[in-house]
C-alpha cells in the first residue's frame, strides 16, 4: 500500500475513533429511524424526498464500514503483490 493510501486510511481511523464521530453517527441513526417512519408521509413527492434523506444519512452512518472494507481490500492486494 502506498504511503498516501495508508495516510488516507489512518486519517479516517482517527476520525472514527473520535467521540464526536460516534455521537454524530448516533444522532444520524436516530434521524434516519424517524425519517423511515412512513405513517406521516403525505404524498409521493414527500416519500421520494425522505428516501433521498435516508440514503444520504446511510452513507455517513455506514462510512466506517465502507472505509474498513476498502482498507482490508487494499491490504489484501498489497499482500498479494508481495506474495508474487
Amino acid at each position: 500500500m502506498t504511503p498516501e493510501l495508508e495516510e488516507y486510511f489512518d486519517n479516517y481511523n482517527t476520525l472514527f475513533n473520535h467521540p464526536g464521530f460516534k455521537q454524530l453517527v448516533e444522532e444520524l441513526s436516530n434521524n434516519a429511524r424517524q425519517l423511515a417512519d412512513l405513517q406521516t408521509v403525505k404524498d409521493q413527492e414527500e416519500l421520494f424526498y425522505r428516501k433521498g434523506q435516508v440514503a444520504a444519512l446511510a452513507t455517513v452512518i455506514n462510512l466506517e464500514g465502507t472505509i474498513t472494507a476498502a482498507r482490508d481490500q487494499a491490504e489484501a492486494e498489497a499482500q498479494e503483490e508481495l506474495d508474487v
